[in-house]
């Protein structure tokens, strides 16, 4: 088996931080482009996120910085002073993409916005991150995944039980799901980029991804069917969760009521229900969805989940066991597709990371290099770009640090 990347040749520019536009930058990583981490001289704030998480966050062990990070290199550059701004400006000239989730008069004011960027290398892709997007009035809020993608688009409150208290979201789901749409439209670009040799201006947000993810229900909402819902009050009984005997919940996906209405039925063993008006279409069971879902209730809790995934299988209906997160971590079909997979830390210890979740040829991972120690490959970025190792000494001069 071997992995296949259709982005080498390609030259980014990870100008981000936190989680969404390294996650971006990652993937492009993943998919064989040469990812160059421009960073602060200390270091962006997304290498330091494992302590957020309760992990360990050095140069040995840094589990967070190995998901968003690996497969890039190193540069930290002063782009505030005037042979930094020298520095970007050369790797610009080789580079094919410059991407960033700085707010927009950040970049603005470093002289490396849209315009400005632009009209000095026209040929190069200008992918950023929003919170909110470029226009409006929240266009230069802060805006991480929390407050962005989950609490402005709905998400936070309408997906709740009865939308009683707002969900606590999971860390940076909202930054993944992001993230994905970032290099979709930066591959995109590069197409573009290959056939006429101009640049483009790729633009995505937080706020724009918390809408299309929830876009479906959106139409619903603005159809007249409102949100949240309750599992005792969801919009199909045939599409809900059901505890079973042993205590495992299982989800059950039924999307054609009135075909798989009848057989479900027939598993239950409650034939009398087919003929029963108040279930037997897909609105009468919306109308009557609490007295449906007691009825499923009661017959969930007879039988363990093994008993009931035997069923719902032999009668090709939609299901799964309702997993903790720590149950996937040995999950057979995770592994099987390299949607988890293993790595060794710089201190020698095995380790496993989620993989990014776009792969080509034969779906095998990319080869994992460890996510980037601050500054490691400065030296090896400037000789490329022409610079002496006087030049490079130069730079690094602990009184006018421009390079780490």
């Amino acid at each position: 088996m071997s992995f296949h990347q259709p982005l080498k040749g390609i030259r980014v520019i990870d100008f981000c931080t936190h989680g969404a536009g390294p996650a971006a930058c990652k993937m492009l990583a993943d998919w064989g482009a040469e990812v160059i981490k421009v960073e602060p001289l200390e270091g962006e704030a997304g290498r330091y996120t494992s302590k957020v998480l309760g992990m360990r966050a050095d140069e040995l062990d840094n589990p967070h910085a190995e998901l968003i990070n690996a497969n890039k290199k190193s540069l930290p550059l002063n782009l505030k002073h005037p042979e930094g701004k020298a520095v970007m400006d050369k790797l610009l000239a080789s580079a094919n993409v410059f991407v960033s989730n700085y707010r927009i008069r950040a970049l603005d004011k470093l002289g490396i916005g849209w315009e400005e960027m632009h009209a000095k290398h026209p040929h190069i892709i200008w992918a950023v991150l929003t919170g909110f997007g470029l226009y409006g009035p929240a266009a230069n809020n802060a805006g991480f995944d929390t407050v962005a993608f989950w609490a402005r688009s709905g998400a936070m409150i309408d997906f709740s039980e009865n939308g009683e208290l707002p969900l606590t979201p999971p860390f940076a789901l909202g930054d993944f799901t992001t993230a994905c749409s970032l290099a979709a439209g930066i591959a995109a670009a590069c197409y573009q980029q290959a056939k006429t040799g101009q640049g483009e201006r790729v633009v995505t947000s937080l706020y724009g991804q918390g809408l299309w993810a929830n876009s479906a229900v959106f139409q619903a909402v603005n159809h007249g069917n409102p949100w949240p819902k309750s599992r005792k009050l969801p919009d199909s009984p045939l599409r809900n969760t059901y505890r079973c005997k042993d205590g495992t919940w299982v989800m059950m996906g039924t999307v054609i009521y009135d075909r798989y209405f009848p057989v479900v039925c027939k598993m239950i063993g409650r034939e009398d229900l087919i003929s029963d008006e108040r279930f037997n279409t897909e609105a009468a069971a919306k109308i009557n969805s609490r007295a449906f879902v007691d009825i499923l209730d009661e017959v969930f809790a007879t039988k363990d989940y093994d008993e009931w995934a035997k069923l719902l299988t032999e009668n090709d209906i939609a299901y799964d066991r309702v997993n903790l997160i720590k149950d996937t971590i040995g999950d057979p079909q995770a592994w099987e597709n390299g949607f988890i997979y293993k790595y060794i830390t710089r201190e020698g210890k095995e380790d496993l990371v989620v993989g990014t979740p776009v792969k080509f040829g034969d779906c095998v991972p990319a080869p994992h290099l460890n996510a980037p120690l601050l500054g490691e490959h400065s030296a090896e970025i400037l000789k490329a770009l022409g610079y002496s190792e006087d030049q490079i000494k130069a730079l690094n001069d602990a009184q006018t640090t421009i390079v780490r």
